[in-house]
């Protein structure tokens, strides 16, 4: 409590009267790109003026607010000053720059929360791009309903920032579900980082993994000039503090405009280094997107390149490589039959010389540990020579375990139809034959490809044929299987009695398509 303002002044009459009586006021405390020095917003901060002991810090007021549950109301000002400020100064002197707001845990789980929100957006006129929602990690009493607020949130076009990072116990887990834009890394890790090998180890850490998610990260309590050279050095996004500006009235935030803009000129890295360390991290986290990338994809991707006549593996990652049974670490680094079997690998060395020696691409087909797979190498070439190959996998493992079974079911029927003595022939509804078993050969001594293109009646006895024609109609008009006896014509001139029986093929709409006619030799020669 300050020593101006002893506790009793603070009760939740005075405070309902510091809202009837507007005795609360907004201060702003800048933040600051840390790669331009430039002013890229603020951060609302309440106080209460207090008629008899003056401005009143929020840590002597929120505490009873909140218990009260004043803070609701309380929360809905601060939001909507806030907003009304940044559109003064984007009117005024100001441009480019976001509000942010502390939010409270009652005004989070308030049933009109959205509602009022939106409101304010739209009375204020507040582009909600430019407004920046703060939330700390014990707000996360129902994880669940939180995701849901802050994803209509984000819908709403608000940004979203955690506060007091690192202070929680369950951080990583909020990280991962919920959708922040920003973390703020709390002051008391950065109070010490420039001291302690803990706490600056502690924030790179938080640092490098929030950029790897894909989060902004803002330093809070930047007081000293060595904390802004070791945020810039760790490329640390953005800071607020002391060095900078202490909390201050929109007016006197307005005037100090300018020595703010000059604190990183003055105490930080020169321009160029800075940029330099920004553009080497730009470079570093596209080269681990695209190791990400090609980890993930259901196929693999490698690179290899010559040396001393050698070929040795530069990248090789995907799916297909961990279902060979490899890993990155037993291929990258090493020749072909270090991780392969000797002959496998002998083919494949013959396909990467290839690819090597050409511009033009290379594919092949092989298998590994029982996987198969098409590979494509591309060679890239600098000053017309060959200086690296790139290959690309695809699994047809399955592809080809049903062209195996096509192939074993195709020898069995062929196995079965060489070695029957009776005829097999398949004929469309016309009568046109368009399949004939090679038992043709042996019993009538024809080739089953003379047959082929043919009318069934063709080489039937005429007495027998116009018998045998009213039957294959009968089937074709009724569905059903029909039976003869007929005389063949052999190639030797004489006829052969053939007893047969047609079986009709019918498609899924029950339609004949085709009939299977199996004929044997009952009689001998007439």
């Amino acid at each position: 409590m300050d020593m101006n303002c002893p506790s009793q002044a603070v009760t939740v009459s005075a405070l309902k009267k510091a809202l009837i009586n507007e005795e609360f006021l907004l201060y702003y405390q800048p933040k600051v790109d840390l790669t331009s020095g430039k002013l890229i917003g603020a951060e609302a901060l309440i106080r209460w003026d207090h008629p008899e002991y003056g401005i009143i810090n929020p840590g002597e007021f929120i505490p009873m607010a909140e218990e009260s549950g004043l803070i609701v109301s309380i929360g809905k000002w601060v939001l909507s000053n806030a907003c009304r400020q940044l559109v003064e100064w984007e009117n005024g002197m100001l441009e480019s720059i976001s509000i942010s707001v502390n939010l409270s845990v009652r005004q989070l789980y308030q049933p009109d929360f959205l509602k009022m929100i939106r409101l304010i957006i739209d009375e204020t006129g507040v582009n909600p791009e430019k407004l920046e929602l703060e939330i700390t990690e014990s707000m996360m009493i129902d994880s669940e309903a939180a995701c849901i607020i802050l994803n209509e949130l984000k819908n709403i076009g608000v940004y979203i920032s955690l506060d007091d990072f690192g202070k929680g116990y369950s951080s990583l887990h909020y990280l991962k579900e919920l959708p922040f834009d920003k973390i703020k890394i709390d002051q008391s890790f950065i109070q010490q980082c420039t001291r302690d090998l803990n706490d600056a180890t502690l924030v790179k850490t938080m640092i490098v993994m929030a950029h790897q998610l894909n989060f902004q990260v803002v330093a809070e309590g930047v007081e000293k000039e060595d904390h802004v050279v070791f945020l810039q050095k760790n490329l640390c996004d953005e800071a607020q503090g002391y060095l900078f500006s202490p909390p201050v009235a929109a007016d006197d935030f307005l005037n100090n405009l300018s020595k703010v803009n000059q604190i990183l000129e003055i105490y930080g890295l020169p321009g160029s280094k800075s940029k330099n360390q920004w553009m080497e991290e730009e470079v570093r986290t596209a080269r681990q997107e695209v190791l990400e990338m090609v980890r993930e994809q259901q196929g693999m991707t490698f690179k290899y390149i010559k040396r001393y006549g050698r070929f040795i593996h530069t990248l090789c990652d995907g799916e297909l490589l961990y279902r060979m049974g490899l890993t990155p670490e037993r291929v990258v680094g090493r020749e072909l039959d270090e991780f392969l079997p000797k002959k496998i690998a002998e083919d494949k060395v013959i396909h990467y010389e290839k690819a090597w020696q050409g511009t033009e691409q290379v594919n092949y087909e092989a298998e590994v540990n029982g996987i198969h797979y098409i590979a494509s190498l591309r060679p890239l070439t600098r000053r017309g020579q060959v200086v690296e190959v790139i290959g690309s996998c695809v699994d047809i493992t399955e592809r080809k375990e049903i062209e195996e079974a096509l192939r074993r079911n195709e020898e069995k029927y062929r196995f079965i139809t060489e070695n029957i003595s009776d005829l097999i022939k398949v004929v469309n509804v016309e009568g046109v034959i368009e399949y004939a078993s090679p038992s043709h050969q042996e019993v009538l001594g024809y080739g089953a490809d003379m047959y082929k293109g043919e009318q069934i009646f063709d080489y039937i006895h005429p007495d027998d044929a116009e018998l045998v024609r009213n039957e294959f109609k009968h089937l074709v008009a009724s569905k059903e299987i029909r039976r003869a006896v007929y005389r063949h014509k052999h190639s030797d001139g004489y006829w052969v009695q053939m007893e047969a029986k047609g079986t009709p093929v019918l498609d899924d709409a029950e339609k004949i398509t085709h009939a299977v006619v199996v004929a044997r030799d009952v009689a001998g020669v007439s």
